[in-house]
């Protein structure tokens, strides 16, 4: 991982940091094509949507200060009366394999202990990517029920989730 990498609430964006959210969603997510069925939203994904989410939900942003501060991560969290729901989980492609991703994860959920009452975290992986759903039980996910998209008769993807105490400190190691 970066030894100089900030994670933190995206406050006052432009419109240069929802295009830089936009690519790297669209990037990281890429290698899905041809493998999950229906294909993902992030095919869709565009500037104005991002725009919409954040007015509704909080994104956290992972910024390599070495460069300058560009964003080259980030996670979105939908907070609902039952859970918080992660979500758009992507690094840079230049940046993966250095721990990013489960940092963004650490700090989703120490951002949900510290900023709410919410005690349960949830997220949705298609079935097709092992190794998407390995990540998420490395992070403290498990496998709690089946989901199916419309259109289809049988699930297409799981639910993980996980517990998350008030306030807690979690490790990035």
């Amino acid at each position: 991982m970066s030894t100089n990498l900030h994670i933190a609430q995206l406050v006052s964006p432009d419109i240069s940091d929802f295009d830089r959210l936009v690519v790297i969603l669209k990037e990281a997510f890429a290698f899905q094509d041809g493998i999950v069925n229906p294909p993902s939203s992030v095919t869709r994904v565009d500037t104005a949507e991002l725009q919409w989410r954040f007015e509704r939900d909080t994104v956290l942003v992972a910024r390599d200060m070495d460069r300058g501060g560009v964003i080259i991560g980030q996670v979105w969290i939908e907070q609902t009366p039952e859970d918080a729901y992660l979500y758009k989980l992507s690094v840079d492609k230049a940046a993966h394999g250095q721990g990013i991703g489960r940092a963004l994860v650490q700090a989703a959920l120490e951002y949900v202990a510290r900023n709410s009452t919410i005690s349960r975290a949830r997220l949705n992986v298609r079935k097709e990517l092992d190794g998407n759903i390995a990540f998420f039980k490395r992070c403290g996910f498990a496998i709690t029920d089946t989901g199916t998209h419309d259109g289809f008769d049988q699930p297409t993807f799981f639910i993980m989730t996980r517990d998350i105490g008030r306030h807690e400190t979690l490790s990035i190691a």
